[in-house]
C-alpha cells in the first residue's frame, strides 16, 4: 500500500507537470519517487520495504529537490512535507522518530536553501511551515507510540489466549488420557492422582485435595518433609471449605507447619455447590497457576464425583462395572445413612461349557455386553466374582427384586441370542433385605449369595431370603422420623464434617452391646436413634470452640459442657423422638456422679446414657486426630477397664468388651 500511494503520487505531479516552474531536477525528483514505490511494491531489497525509517528519510529528500527545483518557499509541492511527517508514525524506535524527524524539519529549509530561496527563511510564512511541521511529527510520533503499545497488547493478549488454548489442550488431553484409567481406580487413587498432579503444575512444595463428602482426601510433599499439614489441620479445613462455599479460587499467605502461600480452587460443577478443592502450597502463586489448576479441576471433577458415588473402590475393567470392593463401600454407606435395601445377586450357569465351545476370549466379550446391558437397565450394579453380579435396590419389596431378575434374565438372553450356545446359558438370582442402620452390610451380601447358590436348581431361579434374625429389634421405620434424624446428622456435619462417621459408628457400637446385653426392641430403638443424636447440641457451639486445635480454656470448656442440654431442647420437641431425650442429654453423666450437666450417679442414670457414654468414649479415643486422640483400640479398652465403675456402669463396660472380642479386626469403620 505504501508503494502504491508513492506511484500514485509522482503521476499525479507529472499529469500538473505542465503548470510548475522548475527543470530538470524536478522531473528528477519525480523519477525517483516513481522508483522508489515500484521497489517498496516489489518489495526489494527487503530491508528498504522493512525499514519505515529509510522510508521518511526518502520522502523528506525527495520532497526537498522537488521543493528547489519548483520555486523554493513559493512552490505548491512544500505541503507534501505533511505526508513525510505522517510516515513518523511508523517508525519503530524513539532514537529513529527523533531522526526522521530531523529529516523532515531540517529537510524544507535545506531544500530552500539549495533552490536559491535563503533569503526566504526568517520570512513569518516559512516559520509557521516549520512551525506546523515540528507540532505534526511530534504528534505523528505520539500517535505511533501509543499504536504500537496497543499493538503490543493485543499481541500479547493473542498469545495469552494461545497459551491458555495450550494449557487448557493439553489438561483435557491428560484428563481424557487418563480417563480409562480412572475407570479402574478407586476414588483414594484418583486423588492421590489428582493431588500429585497439581503438585507437578503449581511447582511449589505441598499439594492436597479434598472431597466434603465421604471424608476423602489425599496430601503430597517434596523436599522430604518431615511434617506436613494434612486434612486434619484447621487452616487447611478453612481452605477447603471456604473456597467450596464461595466457588472461588482462594489464596491465603499464613504459615502452615513451616510451609508459606496457599492457593485453593473448588472443585465441582460450574453451577452448583461445590464438592471439594485442590489446596497447593510452599510458594506465590500467579495467575497462570490458578488457571492451569481450574483446569485439572474441571478435568477431574466428573470422574471423582462420579468415582465417589457409584464405585468408590474402582470397576471391574472387563465389564465396566463397579467392583466388589465399591459394593462393599457402597453398601456400607447407604445402610449407615438410613436407608433399606434388598440386595439382589445374579449368577450366570453354564458359563464353562459355553467358554469350552466358543473360547475364552468370547466369555470376556459376553461379560463385557452384560455389564453394558445392566448399565442400560439404569441399575446400580456391580461385578462381584467371575460369572455373579449384584444389584442394589431401594426398598425391601419382594416383587421388585423379581421383576429386575426377570429384566436381567431378558436382557441376557438378547445378548446371546445370535449365540446357538446360547441355551446352555442359566440366569439365576437369589436377594437378601439390607434393614436401616443394619451393623454387619457384609452379612446380607452373604445372606444373597447363599440364595443365589438355592435359586441355581431350582426352576424358577430364584430364592429370597432374610438376614434378620427373628427379633424385633424396635427400629424406627418411619420414613418421617428418619429423615428428620437424617437432617439433624446432616446439619452437624455442615458444622463439623468429622461429626457424622463418628455418629454413625457410635450408633452401630452401641446396637450391639445393646443386643449383646439382651435389651428389648423398644430400648434397641432408643439407644440406636439416641446414639445417632447424641452431640446434636454442639450445633450451638461456636464455630472458634469446636475447631480449636489447641487446649480449650475454662470458659471455652464450660461452653462445650453445655452441648447435652441444648441437644436434649432440639429433640425435645419432636414426639417421636422422645425417647432419645435421656441418652442426648445424660450420655456425658458419669456411674460416680461426677458428670455433667446434672451430676447423676449410678442406676439414675438412664442405661441408654450408659451405654452409649461407654461406646462414644471408645471410638473417640481409637479415632484419628482431630476428631479423636488416635490411641490403639487395646489402650482404649485399657482405659476403658480402668474407669469401669467410676467413669463408666460396669455392665456396658463388659458388653462392649465382648463386643469387641467378637469383632476381632474389624474397627467398626472407627480408624482415622
Amino acid at each position: 500500500m505504501a508503494g502504491i500511494l508513492r506511484i500514485g503520487l509522482a503521476v499525479l505531479v507529472l499529469l500538473v507537470g505542465t503548470v510548475w516552474p522548475g527543470g530538470a531536477g524536478a522531473y528528477l525528483a519525480v523519477g525517483f519517487a516513481l522508483a522508489f514505490g515500484v521497489l517498496l511494491v516489489v518489495g526489494r531489497p527487503r530491508i528498504l520495504a522493512r525499514e519505515r525509517f529509510a522510508h521518511v528519510v526518502v520522502d523528506s529528500a525527495l520532497i526537498g529537490a522537488l521543493v528547489a527545483s519548483t520555486g523554493g518557499a513559493g512552490s505548491a509541492f512544500s505541503s507534501l512535507y505533511v505526508l513525510a511527517a505522517v510516515g513518523i508514525a511508523w517508525v519503530e524506535t524513539r532514537s529513529k522518530v527523533a531522526l526522521a524527524s530531523a529529516a523532515v524539519v531540517v529537510g524544507y529549509p535545506f531544500a530552500l536553501v539549495a533552490g536559491g530561496d535563503a533569503g526566504a527563511l526568517g520570512s513569518s510564512q516559512v516559520l509557521l511551515r516549520l512551525g506546523l511541521l515540528a507540532l505534526l511529527c511530534t504528534v505523528a510520533a505520539f500517535a505511533g507510540e501509543r499504536a504500537r503499545a496497543l499493538r503490543e497488547s493485543a499481541d500479547d493478549r493473542a498469545s495469552e489466549r494461545d497459551r491458555e488454548k495450550e494449557r487448557a489442550e493439553d489438561a483435557e488431553a491428560i484428563v481424557s488420557g487418563l480417563g480409562p484409567v480412572f475407570e479402574v481406580l478407586d476414588v483414594g487413587r484418583m486423588l492421590q492422582w489428582t493431588a500429585e498432579s497439581a503438585n507437578t503444575i503449581a511447582g511449589g512444595s505441598y499439594a492436597h485435595v479434598a472431597a466434603l463428602y465421604g471424608n476423602h482426601h489425599r496430601s503430597v510433599a517434596v523436599d522430604d518433609l518431615d511434617v506436613y499439614p494434612t486434612w486434619w489441620h484447621p487452616s487447611i479445613q478453612r481452605l477447603v471449605l471456604w473456597c467450596c462455599r464461595e466457588g472461588v479460587a482462594v489464596r491465603s499467605d499464613e504459615a502452615v507447619r513451616g510451609i508459606e502461600g496457599f492457593l485453593a480452587v473448588p472443585v465441582g460443577p460450574p453451577e452448583g455447590e461445590r464438592w471439594g478443592a485442590i489446596v497447593v502450597g510452599g510458594r506465590a502463586f500467579g495467575d497462570e497457576e490458578e488457571r492451569t489448576l481450574k483446569l485439572l479441576a474441571e478435568g477431574v471433577g466428573p470422574a471423582l464425583e462420579k468415582g465417589a458415588e457409584e464405585a468408590p473402590g474402582g470397576r471391574d475393567q472387563l465389564s465396566g462395572l463397579p467392583n466388589r470392593e465399591s459394593l462393599r463401600r457402597v453398601l456400607q454407606r447407604e445402610v449407615a445413612q438410613g436407608r433399606t435395601l434388598t440386595v439382589l445377586a445374579v449368577g450366570l450357569g453354564g458359563f464353562r461349557d459355553y467358554l469350552r465351545i466358543r473360547g475364552d476370549t468370547s466369555g470376556d466379550d459376553l461379560l463385557r455386553r452384560i455389564g453394558a446391558g445392566l448399565k442400560g437397565l439404569q441399575q446400580r450394579a456391580f461385578r462381584y466374582g467371575p460369572v455373579e453380579f449384584v444389584v442394589l435396590l431401594v426398598g425391601t419389596s419382594e416383587t421388585r427384586p423379581r421383576r429386575v431378575a426377570g429384566a436381567i434374565r431378558q436382557m441376557i438372553s438378547r445378548e446371546t441370542s445370535d449365540l446357538a450356545e446360547r441355551a446352555s446359558l442359566t440366569v439365576s438370582a437369589g436377594f437378601a433385605f439390607a434393614e436401616a442402620r443394619e451393623g454387619d452390610p457384609d452379612a446380607v451380601v452373604k445372606a444373597a449369595l447363599d440364595a443365589l447358590e438355592k435359586a441355581r436348581g431350582r426352576a424358577d431361579g430364584l430364592v429370597g431370603a432374610s438376614t434378620d434374625d427373628g427379633s424385633d429389634e424396635g427400629l424406627e421405620d418411619d420414613v418421617r422420623v428418619a429423615g428428620i434424624v437424617r437432617s439433624l446428622v446432616e446439619a452437624l456435619e455442615a458444622k463439623d464434617p468429622y461429626a457424622g462417621e463418628h455418629l454413625r459408628t457410635v450408633s452401630r457400637l452401641s446396637l450391639r452391646m445393646a443386643r449383646e446385653m439382651s435389651l428389648d426392641g423398644g430400648q434397641i430403638g432408643a439407644i440406636v436413634t439416641g446414639a445417632l443424636l447424641h452431640d446434636i447440641g454442639k450445633i450451638g457451639v461456636p464455630d472458634h470452640i469446636l475447631h480449636k486445635p489447641a487446649r480449650l480454656t475454662e470458659e471455652e470448656f464450660e461452653a462445650i459442657k453445655r452441648h447435652p442440654a441444648l441437644g436434649a431442647e432440639i429433640v425435645a420437641p419432636v414426639e417421636d423422638l422422645a425417647p432419645t431425650v435421656g441418652v442426648v442429654k445424660y450420655h456425658h453423666e458419669r456411674f460416680d456422679g461426677r458428670g455433667y450437666p446434672d451430676g447423676l450417679r449410678a442406676e439414675n442414670i438412664p442405661l441408654a446414657a450408659r451405654i452409649v457414654a461407654v461406646a462414644d468414649a471408645f471410638d473417640s479415643m481409637i479415632r484419628g486426630r482431630p476428631y479423636g486422640y488416635g490411641i490403639t483400640q487395646e489402650a482404649a479398652l485399657e482405659e476403658i477397664r480402668n474407669n469401669s465403675g467410676t467413669q463408666f456402669d460396669p455392665r456396658a463396660v463388659r458388653a462392649l468388651l465382648r463386643v469387641v472380642e467378637e469383632l476381632g479386626d474389624r474397627r467398626l469403620d472407627s480408624t482415622g
